[in-house]
C-alpha cells in the first residue's frame, strides 16, 4: 500500500478527529500527547526497556505475539513481546515529571508517533494485503532508522504519518496562516526564528521535525545565505544546520 502526502494527511485528520475534538482554535493549540493516543486510543501497550547498546534502535513495534532478539548488554537476548505492542528504548523513558518541552520528550514523541503510525497503516491495509504482509512481517517488528534498507517506503510513510499526528496540518495553518518562513542557509531573520521557535514549544517537536514538517507543507523556503541581505539581522542555529547537514550527506551517500 504506497500512499501520497494527501493520502497521510487525510489518514492523520481521520485518526485525530476520533482522537480529540476538532473544534480548536489558536488559544487552544497543545501538543499532542502521543503516549495518550496511542494507549488509550489505538489500544496499544507503551513500555521501556533497552533496545540496544549504543542507542541505534529507539523504538519497535509488534503486530503479532513474538518474539524478538535484541542486541543488548552486549549479547543477543530473546524476549516474547505480545501483539499490539510497543517498545521504546530505556533512554527516553520519561522522569516523574514529564515535561512535553525538552528534548528527551520531543525525540519520545516522534518515536511513539513512528510506531503508532506503522500500527494505524497496518490496520488500514486491505485484509488480502494484510494477509500477504502478515506472513513476511509475522515475526518482524518495524524500527526508527535512516531509510536505509529495502522497506525504505514503510519507513517513509511511518514518518510522514507520525509527523502529520503531532505537527497536525490544521494546527500549522491556524499558526501562520498565510505567513511564509525563510532560512538562509543556517540562519533566519530573528522575526522569523522567533515565530519558529514559538511554534515548536507551542506542538512540543522539535526544531528539526519542524523543519521537515514546514517545508513538506510548504511554509518555510531555504535559501542561499549568500541572499540575506542585514548581517545584524540574523540569528544563527548552529546545531540545527549541522543536523540537517548530515541528513544531506547521508542521503547523498545512499543515492551515490
Amino acid at each position: 500500500m504506497k500512499l501520497s502526502y494527501n493520502d497521510i494527511e487525510n489518514i492523520a485528520k481521520a485518526e485525530l478527529y476520533k482522537f480529540m475534538s476538532p473544534a480548536i482554535d489558536v488559544k487552544g493549540i497543545r501538543p499532542i500527547i502521543i503516549g495518550t493516543f496511542a494507549s488509550s486510543y489505538l489500544r496499544l501497550q507503551v513500555k521501556y526497556t533497552r533496545l540496544s547498546d549504543y542507542g541505534k534502535v529507539l523504538g519497535l513495534t509488534t503486530y503479532a505475539d513474538t518474539d524478538i532478539i535484541l542486541n543488548r548488554y552486549c549479547n543477543k537476548d530473546k524476549i516474547f513481546v505480545p501483539a499490539k505492542t510497543i517498545l521504546i528504548d530505556e533512554s527516553l523513558s520519561p522522569p516523574g515529571i514529564w515535561n512535553i518541552y525538552d528534548k528527551a520528550s520531543k525525540q519520545r514523541q516522534f518515536t511513539i508517533a513512528h510506531e503508532c503510525a506503522h500500527q494505524i497503516l497496518y490496520r488500514r491495509m486491505p485484509e488480502d494485503e494484510r494477509k500477504a504482509f502478515d506472513k513476511k512481517y509475522s515475526k518482524r517488528t518495524m524500527t526508527i532508522q535512516e531509510l536505509t534498507t529495502v522497506e525504505d517506503w514503510l519507513e517513509w510513510q511511518a514518518n510522514a504519518l507520525a509527523a502529520a499526528l503531532i505537527m497536525p496540518k490544521k494546527y500549522i495553518e491556524l499558526l501562520l496562516g498565510n505567513r511564509q518562513l525563510f532560512r538562509f542557509g543556517n540562519r533566519m531573520n530573528k522575526t522569523d526564528n522567533l515565530l519558529f521557535r514559538n511554534i515548536g514549544n507551542r506542538l512540543g517537536v522539535s526544531q528539526l521535525a519542524l523543519t521537515l514538517r514546514l517545508k513538506q507543507l510548504g511554509y518555510l523556503h531555504i535559501l542561499p545565505a549568500s541572499e540575506y541581505f542585514c548581517a545584524s539581522d540574523i540569528e544563527c542555529d548552529d546545531d540545527l544546520y549541522l543536523a540537517e547537514q548530515e541528513i544531506g550527506v547521508q542521503a547523498n551517500a545512499r543515492c551515490s
